[in-house]
C-alpha cells in the first residue's frame, strides 16, 4: 500500500523547493567614497544581492608601449627578426590554416 506522501507527490528534501534565474548586465561605475555607483540603471530590485566582477583599465602611456615593443627584439640578431616578422605576417602558418 502506497503511503499519503507518495500519492500526494509531496516534495523531500532532495525535491528542488525555488528556481533561480541569472540575469548578467554589464555597466561601467565610478567608485568613489568607497562604494560603486553605476553611471546608468540598473534592472534590479531594491535590497537584490547582485555579484560583481571589477575590471579596470589602466591606461598605459605611448612611450612604455613602444619600450615594450622593442623587448620583444631585444637579443635577436638581424636574421632572427627578419624570421619572427615572416612568421607573424604568414597567416596561414598564423592561424594555422590548411594550404590552399
Amino acid at each position: 500500500m502506497r503511503s499519503k506522501q507518495a500519492e500526494r507527490h509531496e516534495p523531500d528534501s532532495t525535491t528542488p523547493q525555488d528556481s533561480t534565474t541569472a540575469m548578467r548586465q554589464t555597466v561601467k561605475a565610478r567608485y568613489h567614497d568607497g562604494a560603486l555607483h553605476p553611471l546608468e540603471p540598473l534592472a534590479l530590485d531594491e535590497e537584490a544581492e547582485v555579484q560583481v566582477t571589477v575590471e579596470t583599465e589602466t591606461p598605459v602611456p605611448a612611450d612604455e608601449i613602444l619600450q615594450r615593443a622593442a623587448r620583444v627584439y631585444q637579443g635577436l640578431t638581424a636574421d632572427e627578426i627578419e624570421q619572427v616578422e615572416a612568421i607573424a605576417l604568414n597567416r596561414q602558418r598564423f592561424f594555422r590554416e590548411p594550404a590552399a
